[in-house]
């Protein structure tokens, strides 16, 4: 009677083990580690625009500078000043010949100026005890007008048509927008477009890495940019490059 409760027992044991066994439970059987979720943080990628600087790297403003002068005696001032005036429109009229706009051409001022000469005599000090006045020998008549130039190419036949005019001084530098080329930086409008095409490369761009990992690129979440940076190189030689940086989200 007593060895038939033991094996009546033993074999409801094996049943127990038989019904929790892992190999024939049908339910998922709890891990002893924490399950790890992933979030999905979007794909972050840099764009690049570029804006050009101008089409024709010698179309840089100048302010050309000139000058009309005349040595003549005291009374002489009236033909001397009539001679300049005369002299100072046809330069004008030269310079719009040689690709100068007219209305960027002034008359700058008109100056008479005295010269003056060693004084006479043996002695600089007269016999009241004053020193004596420096004797005025010839009047300088000076005219001056200057011409905004716009473009280096004309530059020089601006020059060559003023001297060919009589002018007898003739000056040039950087005008209103005379700076070196490349140092000015584009329009505003020719910087929105290069933003515009820096955003569609970073898309461009963003969407390869997406394509690897087997997804789908959404809207972007957020951009950021750098100061526009005078191109040193190819590609960009030839203008200013703009780069921004844009987080996308995935497609759902």
């Amino acid at each position: 009677m007593k060895v038939l409760r033991i094996t009546a027992l033993a074999a409801s044991i094996l049943s127990l083990a038989f019904l929790v066994s892992p190999a024939f439970a049908s339910g998922p059987v709890a891990s002893s580690s924490a399950v790890t979720t992933t979030t999905d943080a979007g794909v972050t990628a840099m764009g690049v625009g570029i804006a050009v600087a101008a089409t024709d790297p010698l179309a840089i403003a100048q302010t050309l500078y000139v000058g009309v002068q005349s040595t003549i005696d005291a009374t002489g001032v009236q033909a001397a000043t009539d001679e300049i005036l005369n002299k100072l429109d046809a330069i004008k009229g030269a310079l719009v010949q040689a690709g100068v706009p007219a209305d960027g051409i002034r008359v700058a001022g008109l100056s008479v100026n005295p010269m003056y000469g060693p004084t006479k005599g043996p002695s600089s000090v007269v016999e009241k005890g004053q020193p004596q006045q420096p004797q005025v020998t010839s009047l300088s008549v000076q005219g001056n007008l200057t011409a905004d130039v716009p473009s280096i190419r004309v530059l020089v036949a601006a020059m060559n048509a003023a001297t060919e005019h009589g002018a007898t001084t003739v000056n040039a530098n950087g005008g209103k927008r005379g700076g070196p080329f490349g140092t000015v930086q584009p329009s505003a409008a020719d910087l929105a477009k290069a933003t515009t095409a820096a955003v569609a490369n970073a898309r461009t761009n963003a969407e390869a890495l997406a394509a690897a990992t087997g997804r789908k690129l959404g809207a972007a979440r957020s951009i950021s940019s750098q100061l526009p940076m005078m191109g040193c190189c190819p590609p960009s030689a030839a203008g200013w490059t703009v780069q921004v940086t844009v987080t996308f989200d995935y497609a759902p």
